[in-house]
């Protein structure tokens, strides 16, 4: 990926007379292209095929859950830990269910 300081292409599309859709797809297209999008999945294909599994897997450990205590402590005042820890515990319990 090069690092490209033209911004030219991105505000033809904002200022182009198409529907917001329209402008959400071109941009999509020069963020696909831009980042290599098409290399990247190959890459993920090739090197990172149980990437999901491994992280499913992590998430769902205590070394994680000891992370999340951790990160909670240091961000959030002591009176909000207990809640934020619930909160984000459920929002991970979530996604570990919802995941296949």
């Amino acid at each position: 990926m090069s690092i490209s300081l033209d911004p030219d292409p991105w505000f033809r599309v904002a200022d182009a007379e198409s529907s917001y859709a329209e402008k959400v797809e071109e941009y999509r297209f020069l963020a696909d292209e831009y980042l290599d999008v098409e290399v990247y999945e190959n890459f993920k294909v090739d090197h990172l095929p149980h990437l999901d599994e491994v992280l499913l897997d992590y998430i769902g450990s205590d070394e994680f859950d000891d992370l999340l205590i951790e990160t909670v402590r240091a961000t959030y005042p002591e009176a909000e830990q207990e809640r934020f820890l619930a909160h984000f515990r459920g929002l991970l319990g979530a996604w570990i269910t919802d995941q296949p």
